[in-house]
């Protein structure tokens, strides 16, 4: 049977985490890396995490998921979270994976989801990955992402008044993640990374379309199609996939991709 094991990384404190395994006689295996977006936790919307971990699993690919610093079960404040601080997350979990015997440390893959695909980009160029696959992928902070369409105003944080911090979704974004993203070349991550990619997306997604109205894609290997990068675009989709036939459609194309990258023998048919 597949497992799922808690587990504590550290990164600037605990970090919670699940990882799932695939049977034993099925070890040691592929693993794939989950980044959530902005304020995405270790089991994403409608527990779209979970749902693809215990998919993967099955079929002989390990998952870890995790909550950044500052989000869910892990350590910190969500006023203190930046790209940076993500993107140490991340390159912590791919270090705590490379120390585990049940894995092929040399077949690591990164998911990223929305705002995470820019983390698992830059985690991808600095680590030894070349597998990755975003789901709705946001690479830069645009107005849309703000509220009401407005440049954020700050105020004094009610509880750490040493930070200043705007309202965001329920939660209090601070100064420092706006102030992080202008040190982020994302032009030059983009050609940077030579690796295979996956790319799913919604064609009725108002962040994509704002995403693709600043940013020339046309330039950029990753949103071309071809035998190294793949691009599928769900008809109908939003940035959530939230309904069972486009999550369905978003699982089958990822799980496919995966295991075809991952070169493993046993690649599910459509509606598996």
């Amino acid at each position: 049977m597949s497992q799922e094991r808690l587990v504590e990384l550290h990164d600037q404190g605990k970090l919670a985490g699940v990882l799932h395994l695939p049977p034993p006689t099925m070890r040691p295996c592929p693993i794939v890396i989950y980044c959530p977006g902005k304020n995405g936790e270790r089991y994403e919307v409608h527990r779209l995490a979970v749902k693809f971990a215990r998919r993967l699993a099955s079929r002989g690919i390990a998952f870890l998921r995790f909550d950044y610093y500052g989000l869910g079960l892990s350590d910190g404040e969500y006023h203190q979270m930046t790209t940076t601080t993500k993107l140490s997350n991340v390159l912590s979990a791919y270090q705590y994976v490379r120390t585990l015997t049940e894995i092929r440390h040399h077949q690591i893959a990164y998911l990223g989801f929305s705002d995470g695909a820019r983390i698992a980009l830059m985690a991808a160029n600095r680590s030894n990955v070349s597998k990755l696959v975003l789901w709705s992928p946001l690479l830069n902070e645009y107005a849309g992402n703000m509220p009401n369409r407005r440049q954020p105003r700050f105020h004094r944080h009610p509880l750490y008044p040493e930070y200043l911090v705007m309202p965001w979704a329920g939660l209090w974004v601070g100064m420092g993640f706006y102030q992080d993203l202008k040190g982020i070349d994302i032009e030059g991550e983009l050609n940077r990374f030579q690796g295979e990619s996956l790319i799913v997306y919604g064609d009725d997604d108002p962040l994509i379309e704002e995403e693709f109205s600043h940013i020339q894609v046309q330039n950029y290997a990753l949103y071309q199609q071809s035998a190294r990068n793949q691009l599928v675009v769900v008809k109908g989709a939003g940035h959530l996939f939230t309904s069972l036939l486009f999550e369905q459609r978003l699982m089958n194309e990822s799980t496919r991709w995966l295991q075809k990258a991952f070169q493993l023998t046993s690649v599910p048919t459509e509606g598996m």
